[in-house]
């Protein structure tokens, strides 16, 4: 497990720095609550964003964005509507966004934006 949650983590950060290269203040990392775990809140303009992020380092259990489920959408949902109310700042608009990141054997990660998944 391990080393599963290695190649998760370097998937966040991999995001992460991605973010704020477009210039998206990233606000929370692993944001945790009884609910669950969010893996990047982050500003983008004047929108708050949810970003699921999953790694892979193949596709043979299918691809990264394929393993983002309606029930794990209506999930981030519920834990972006409790972080927003944990927070005293407003937002104009809210989004939830899914990135794919896939680890190839050699060379840079492929990551793969859908912004509004939901």
């Amino acid at each position: 497990m391990a080393a599963k949650d290695a190649v998760g983590r370097y998937g966040e950060r991999v995001v992460a720095e991605r973010l704020t290269a477009l210039g998206w203040e990233v606000l929370e990392r692993n944001w945790r609550c009884a609910l669950g775990e969010l893996d990047i809140v982050a500003v983008d303009r004047d929108c708050i964003v949810a970003v699921e992020v999953k790694t892979r380092r193949t596709a043979t259990f299918g691809s990264a964005l394929e393993a983002v489920t309606p029930a794990k959408v209506a999930r981030i949902r519920k834990l972006l509507a409790a972080w927003l109310a944990s927070q005293p700042r407003t937002f104009g608009e809210v989004r939830i966004d899914v990135v794919g990141v896939t680890l190839p054997a050699a060379g840079a990660a492929h990551v793969e934006h859908v912004r509004g998944a939901a």
